[in-house]
Order: structure tokens, then sequence, then C-alpha cells
């Protein structure tokens, strides 16, 4: 009798031997319906027993908690119900497969050798790129995963391939998410070489600041998002922060993003942001900072940038976007899609919040004032004079 027939008529009996004193809902997973961790536990444990060679895979959604403070909670339990689904239908030949705790799941494939496994965690990875609706709007979510043998080369115990896996799981975090990392000889050596003390302090450090960075970024454009624009609110022009000597802010609003939706649809709509985040990433200095900001707007703040090199630097931005040529059938600005630019600049004492409220506000009065697709400047503390708008294109 084959693993993959042993497993089956487990759950047919409704419990593996070695759990039978356990109640039932021990046995799967009440959000999911997949199995439970003791399941899987104890799967593995039979296949080293039986020498049944195969890989395991452990799945993690990567930024979990973002999508739970965004939506809610019960959006988020919708959300691993659906990544369960999705790993079911593209691991139809999983001898188990379950959701081992928060937003991780396992996979054990029998008679798979690392190559084998990759291939098929690679492929989950791609159908969970395909948009998930959440609430009214369409989002791309993404998994990290990592992938281990069980033969007695690589382990001779269930919790040294759990930890092999892990090891490879954090690898993949820490190398951008959204990718399959194998267990193999490489990690083998980075890992043994983390014995040391200090070694292990500084992995703590990376994975702490792995977090920190991922809490600091917006899910959708990849750019920085409103938590991080907040903390760099309180740097002052000219003072402490390097980064932020003499600098000027831009505020980019994309012109009737509501229209776009409502004819385009919100998955276009996401595409389309996250395309104009890119434009704007790629014409920027290495040195400005990015970020989105909320919705359809965008700051840009850019450091040791006067008046005319701010204007200049919009101006780049506003032309990107015009040029990608996105359609935008519900414009009455272009037939693509646009955005109005205002940029404040001003003395080494201004603070980076006055110069965001004052892009802002310029951006704002040019809107109103039917004047978008252009890039309008002020310079601190003169923000009360009437919108200067630049000819349009």
């Amino acid at each position: 009798m084959t693993l993959v027939e042993r497993w089956k008529r487990w759950l047919a009996q409704g419990a593996p031997p070695e759990s039978a004193a356990l109640p039932a809902h021990s046995f799967e997973d009440d959000l999911t319906g997949l199995v439970s961790r003791r399941v899987m536990h104890d799967t593995l444990v039979a296949a080293l027993q039986d020498e049944v060679p195969g890989a395991v895979v452990s799945f993690d959604i990567d930024n979990f908690k973002y999508y739970n403070d965004r939506h809610g909670h019960r959006v988020g339990d919708d959300l691993l119900r659906l990544v369960a689904a999705r790993l079911r239908e593209t691991l139809p030949g999983a001898g188990c497969l379950a959701r081992v705790g928060g937003d991780q799941f396992m996979a054990f494939l029998p008679e798979r050798d690392l190559a084998a496994a990759r291939r098929e965690a690679q492929a989950s990875l791609d159908r969970m790129r395909e948009p998930v609706v959440l609430v009214a709007s369409a989002e791309i979510v993404t998994l990290s995963a990592g992938v281990a043998t069980l033969d007695a080369q690589s382990a001779r115990a269930v919790d040294a391939v759990w930890r092999a896996c892990d090891a490879a799981l954090h690898a993949a975090k820490a190398r951008g998410r959204d990718r399959v990392v194998a267990f193999d000889d490489d990690t083998r050596r980075v890992v043994a070489s983390r014995r040391d003390p200090m070694s292990t302090v500084a992995e703590l450090q990376q994975r702490n600041r792995a977090l920190r960075e991922e809490a600091r970024t917006d899910a959708l454009t990849g750019l920085r998002n409103r938590l991080a624009l907040d903390e760099l609110l309180h740097a002052v022009a000219g003072e402490g922060d390097r980064r932020v000597q003499r600098a000027a802010v831009a505020f980019i609003d994309v012109d009737h993003f509501g229209n776009f939706n409502h004819t385009h649809g919100d998955a276009a709509g996401d595409d389309a942001l996250r395309t104009v985040a890119h434009a704007i990433r790629a014409v920027a200095r290495e040195a400005d900072l990015v970020f989105r900001k909320g919705g359809e707007e965008f700051v840009v703040v850019l450091p040791d940038a006067d008046g005319h090199a701010a204007s200049a630097a919009a101006e780049r931005i506003r032309g990107a976007v015009e040029a990608l040529a996105l359609a935008h059938a519900a414009s009455p600005v272009a037939g693509v899609v646009t955005v109005t630019i205002g940029v404040a600049s001003g003395p080494s004492g201004a603070t980076l919040r006055q110069l965001l409220e004052a892009a802002a506000e310029r951006t704002m009065a040019a809107k109103v004032a039917e004047l978008r697709n252009r890039v309008h400047a002020v310079r601190l503390p003169d923000v009360t004079g009437p919108v200067e708008a630049s000819q349009p294109r």
C-alpha cells in the first residue's frame, strides 16, 4: 500500500493511527477544510518510517497582515479559503495538503525530487498571481514557498524537515517574496554557519528589517506606503536627515481616476496604478523617495532640489505618464491617463509636511480650475497666490 493510499484510508477512517485518541476537529482545519498540522506531522512520520521519498513545500501568504488591516479579518479568512482552493487545484497529486497555522500552508509531494517539487510549487505561485477580488476591487496576492526533500540524506526526523522548509521559506521572504527557494546544499551551508551566536543575531536583525520594510511597502505598486511617508514627514529640510536637505515635494494625482474605474473596471484601475507607479519610479532619480499616498495619489520627495530642478523633475514624470498611452475613455482631459502635479520648494527651514501640504493644495486648486495634465509650482512661504499653470501639452 502506497503512502497516498494509506493517507486516503486514514482520512476515510477519520484519523491517522497515532492520532486516534484526539477529537475529530484535530484532523481538519475548520476554516479551509484542509487537514491539520497534526495530520501533516503524522503523514511525514509515516513516510520517513516507510522510507517513502518525496518533498515538502511550505507556503506563506505575502503581506497577509496588510489584507487583514485594510479589509478586516473576515476578508482575511476569505483569502485563506481562496489560497487553500488554489493549492488544491494546482497540487492534485499532493499526498497531504494542510494549513499548519496562521497564513502558512504545507504540502507533501510523494516521489518528487527537489527539482520536480520546485516546479509544482512555482505553478502554485503562478496561479496565485491571478487577480483576487477582495471586497469591491481586484488585487494581486502572492505566495512565498520553501522546499525541502524528505529522505535519509537530508533529514531523519520530521522536525528537521520542518526546519529545512522554514529556512528556505525565510530565504524566499528575504529575497523579495513571491518566489520559491529550495533547501539545497548552498542553503544548508548557510544555515550551518548560523550556529555561531553572532550569525544568529545578524539573521534576526535581517528578519526584523525585512518585516519593517514589508510593513512600509504598498502591496499594489511596490512603492513606499503612507506609513513610510508619515515617518519621513517628521524630518526637517536642511536639518538632521541629509536625504531631505533643500528638498522639494511633488504631489501627483491621476486625472479623473474615478471615471477610469467606473468605465474600465477596478481590475484595469489597479493595473493602471501599477503602471503609473512604475513610470514615476523609472524617471525619478536614485535619491528621490517615491510613495503611494493612497488611492490615485502619489508623492515624490526630491532631495537637494531647488524650484527649477523640482519643476523639471515633475515635468519628466508628467510626460512619462502621458507617454504610456493608457486608454482613458472617460477623461475630458485626453484620451489617455494623465496626471496633475503640484510642486513645492522652499527655504531650508521648511518642513516636509509644509511642503507636502503646499504641493497638495496647488494640485487641488489646479483640478478645480480644470488645469490638469500640467505641472504647477509654488515656493514657500508664498503659497497663497494664484495657480501658475504651464501651457497645455
